[in-house]
């Protein structure tokens, strides 16, 4: 008998590992004919390619309106805006915060 570890489910009465290794294989078995049939449908309905198409499309009717409204850089703006009013009052805070000796 060989001290190398072996690679097949323990023997004996326990079946745990076996029905395991069935279930595992099942699932693997499931798992790669969802790939396959994926696969299959993309080939036949070019679904990577028009889900491609759309989002471009979407990115570019989006940068159209940005550039008619200027979203972006009212947004930018207000964000600005909302970070100086937080400063502001963290600081405001802060000063009141201090003992009075170092005021």
């Amino acid at each position: 008998m060989s001290n190398e570890p072996s690679n097949e489910p323990p023997s004996g009465n326990n079946n745990n590992g076996n029905g395991k290794n069935k279930v595992l294989g099942a699932l693997s078995g499931a798992v790669k004919a969802v790939g396959d049939k994926a696969k299959e449908l993309d080939s036949k309905l070019h679904v990577t390619e028009k889900t491609k198409q759309a989002t471009e499309a979407v990115i570019q009717k989006g940068k159209e309106i940005d550039g008619k409204l200027h979203i972006s850089e009212k947004t930018k703006k207000a964000a600005d805006g909302i970070g100086d009013a937080v400063k502001k009052g963290s600081d405001f805070v802060a000063e009141k915060l201090k003992p009075k000796d170092q005021k």
